[in-house]
């Protein structure tokens, strides 16, 4: 099954450090699952690097089909079987044997969501889950020798990379149902603290796919997500990811 066949993806060709890596732009977050599959082919599990503003670490109600059901079965999956609320696909993509471990940067934890630095699917596989608020807090416990060991993101893996524009977005403290987005500046102190790009250095030249979820309503609307995305892509292609945004 083609990329073309993923109703409301949006396939990019992207250019890191010289190799083309496959990117995929979406609204619902959910539709990362059959874009994992597509970006990562044959290639073994992949380790995941996830950007949100919750831990989307909510285990799949129903059986998730294996990777080897094909491309149409794991998106079918998505659309109509995972949780509407955007929050089992990491969990989800695990069970499918897509992804090994997870390396997730967020700063609140949803309701059921896993706690656990470890979470074992119905296959009795096994996954670690690190979860930190920030990329400074992950090379942090990286130079410490907490949590996130170096062997453990230096394995021979590929490595997906998914970012949901609500990372960049807070509450508002006079109204916590109005959602703000941030500056270019915030975004990138987030992502590069101090001009510190560490922790992509170490997992960029193993990057097998790029995932993008929009997700206007969590983020103050369909004006606020372009605007929001402009600055974001931005930052995450010219200054992380070296190349020119889509």
């Amino acid at each position: 099954m083609s990329a073309e066949r993923l109703a409301g993806v949006t396939v990019l060709d992207v250019r890191v450090r010289g190799r083309a890596v496959p990117g995929y732009v979406f609204d619902p977050h959910r539709l990362a699952l059959p874009s994992w599959a597509h970006a990562l082919g044959e290639r073994p599990a992949a380790l995941l690097i996830t950007l949100d503003r919750h831990a989307d670490l909510v285990a799949p109600v129903d059986p998730v089909p294996a990777r080897a059901a094909g491309l149409r079965a794991l998106d079918e999956h998505a659309r109509w079987t995972l949780d509407v609320r955007n929050v089992s696909h990491v969990l989800a993509a695990m069970e499918a044997g897509l992804v090994g471990d997870a390396l997730c940067l967020a700063r609140t934890r949803l309701p059921g969501a896993v706690t656990a630095p470890a979470w074992t699917d119905r296959h009795g596989v096994a996954h670690r889950l690190e979860l930190h608020p920030t990329p400074l807090a992950a090379v942090e416990a990286l130079q410490l020798g907490r949590g996130a060991e170096p062997a453990w993101l230096l394995r021979d893996t590929p490595v997906l990379l998914d970012v949901d524009l609500d990372a960049f977005t807070s509450p508002s403290d006079a109204d916590p149902t109005e959602i703000l987005p941030w500056p270019r500046d915030a975004i990138r102190r987030f992502l590069l603290p101090d001009g510190d790009g560490s922790l992509w250095d170490l997992v960029l030249p193993r990057l097998a796919g790029l995932t993008f979820a929009r997700e206007p309503l969590h983020v103050g609307g369909i004006a606020a997500a372009g605007r929001l995305w402009e600055d974001a892509a931005h930052v995450l292609f010219r200054e992380v990811l070296g190349t020119d945004p889509p």
